[in-house]
């Protein structure tokens, strides 16, 4: 009964869902005697549920399992009752409502079953036993450095440590292993160099909201990644963080200040990419490859394009130079096929670096 008032409400007003208030008011009249009911559910649209089931592809035990453990930890709330109100959610909202492919089915407390979202653990140890830390440098906290456990399919990667916060994922920490699925509780704000490269089975991160860093080559070579949502908060993606994967759509957040070269080069599926403000200059092999790019945008205050910055970007027909661009690198647009025009501003150096090396140009 719950379930189906929650799906109604949800369907009738989703303008609701930006509007705490009023989410909470509907919620609490359209469910008058179903207090703890309704409190859980409250709860879940605290920690941003319904944003993060609006991000992700498919709902797995991962990602539900992730605000399991998130209510039982931070909120003290029974493993069973944690159980119906993820899934809840899940269900109502990300299947029901969004139609997004959910390995989830909705608790029954009473029925004597097990729980619809299951915990990983090995033997007797807890999950979290499973992963390998090591202290961070400057003794704030820890940083994982790998997996022991034999199910590493899917990883659950937790925020404390002996009573620590777990801020980084350590370099290499999970290179070229057989994981399929990474959630990354909140806390979490650096993923080191090579953290996941070569994990060619990787299809789908869920990052934390406080990530602000991605380290080189971080997903190098995860060729069935091919959607990753990245976190508000981010700052940078370092050199090659997310080369040769099989990644869609970069949507880039405003807060990113720093693009290392070739983040994203031979990315053969991405069609579309807008620069952020923040970076002012396109590093070398930036885009390198990405032969089913058609749409960039740059906007006014980048400075600088590098060497085989968009080098075997065929599918580009026309692009925007602004005038505030002072250098273009050797071969920046090699191998972007007869199509491919420059547009840019009149006695701009994106003129006069096209006339010098023959392409071919019109003015703004």
């Amino acid at each position: 009964m719950v379930e189906q008032i929650f799906t109604q409400l949800i369907k009738d007003n989703l303008s609701a869902l930006s509007d705490k208030k009023r989410f909470t008011g509907l919620a609490k009249d359209l469910m008058p005697g179903q207090v703890l009911n309704v409190n859980l559910l409250l709860a879940l649209y605290d920690m941003g549920i319904h944003s993060e089931i609006e991000k992700v592809p498919q709902i797995t035990n991962a990602f539900a399992y992730r605000f399991v453990k998130q209510l039982c930890d931070e909120r003290g709330v029974s493993r069973v009752n944690s159980d119906w109100a993820v899934s809840v959610w899940c269900v109502c909202y990300g299947k029901n409502i969004l139609r997004k492919p959910c390995e989830i089915k909705i608790s029954e407390p009473k029925s004597g079953k097990g729980p619809s979202i299951t915990e990983d653990n090995v033997g007797t140890k807890q999950y979290s036993e499973l992963f390998r830390f090591q202290k961070l440098p400057d003794m704030t906290g820890y940083a994982i450095i790998g997996f022991v456990g034999e199910n590493r399919k899917t990883l659950v990667l937790p925020n404390l440590h002996k009573n620590q916060t777990v801020t980084a994922i350590a370099e290499s920490a999970f290179s070229e292993s057989d994981v399929q699925e990474v959630v990354m509780t909140e806390g979490i704000a650096s993923i080191g160099a090579k953290a996941f490269v070569g994990c060619t089975e990787l299809r789908q991160v869920i990052f934390s909201d406080n990530l602000v860093e991605i380290g080189d080559s971080a997903f190098s070579g995860c060729a069935a990644l091919n959607t990753a949502m990245l976190p508000a908060k981010l700052q940078r993606i370092g050199s090659y963080a997310f080369a040769s994967t099989g990644i869609k759509t970069a949507i880039i957040p405003q807060t990113v200040y720093e693009l290392g070269e070739g983040a994203y080069s031979n990315c053969e599926k991405i069609t579309e990419i807008t620069v952020p403000d923040g970076v002012v200059l396109l590093k070398d092999k930036l885009f390198y490859g990405c032969s089913s790019l058609k749409k960039v945008t740059l906007h006014n205050g980048i400075e600088g394009i590098g060497v085989k910055t968009f080098s075997g970007c065929d599918k580009i027909t026309t692009l925007t130079i602004p005038d505030s661009v002072l250098h273009i690198g050797e071969d920046a647009f090699m191998d972007t096929g007869d199509k491919f025009i420059l547009i840019c501003g009149k006695g701009t150096y994106a003129e006069e670096y096209a006339r010098a090396n023959k392409l071919k140009f019109q003015l703004s």
